[in-house]
């Protein structure tokens, strides 16, 4: 079991190194588009009539591939308040809940996101300037959650193993 664990582990690093560099690139298109249009705007008086959309798009895409690359990181705002008090176990058990309903709700959204992106209204809508099927556009808040599912299930592989393996050996360094 632990060999498909650390298999899911691996997976997940290359999808979220994946994630980081898609980000990367998708952060400097915004700001080369949006410096090109800011210079076109007031310079020359004339605007491109995709740039703003292309930006607000990949703005959404970002912010979904992100949660998911910032949830994998540990870097998503988190409130410990009651939790800090309680003993190692009983906050064990409640981040494996948490981490449940997190994966429930994830895939609810997912569901609802992909069926909405398919329906004929979203199906048949094309942006005004990019002339891109707004489909596109509607699954990455989909694709964002799914990531967060494949992510939420990898911290819950790391909650259940740590249950099984003592302190000591992982500290060590030695396999179990």
């Amino acid at each position: 079991m632990r060999k498909v664990f650390a298999a899911y582990e691996k997976l997940m690093g290359a999808i979220y190194s994946l994630i980081r560099a898609c980000i990367a690139v998708i952060l400097v298109v915004m700001v080369c588009v949006t410096f090109m249009e800011v210079i076109r705007r007031y310079i020359f008086g004339l605007s491109f009539i995709w740039a703003e959309e292309l930006v607000r798009f990949l703005l959404v895409a970002t912010s979904f591939f992100g949660g998911a690359a910032a949830y994998r990181a540990g870097a998503l705002a988190c409130l410990d308040l009651v939790t800090s008090h309680l003993g190692e176990n009983i906050k064990k058990a409640i981040d494996i809940v948490v981490t449940i309903l997190i994966i429930g709700v994830c895939i609810y959204l997912c569901v609802q996101g992909y069926t909405y992106s398919f329906t004929p209204q979203i199906a048949n809508m094309y942006s005004t300037g990019l002339k891109l099927k707004m489909t596109y556009v509607y699954l990455t808040i989909p694709i964002g959650f799914t990531l967060l599912v494949l992510f939420a299930i990898e911290h819950l592989f790391d909650a259940f193993s740590s249950d099984l393996t003592p302190k000591n050996t992982k500290s060590e360094g030695k396999e179990s």
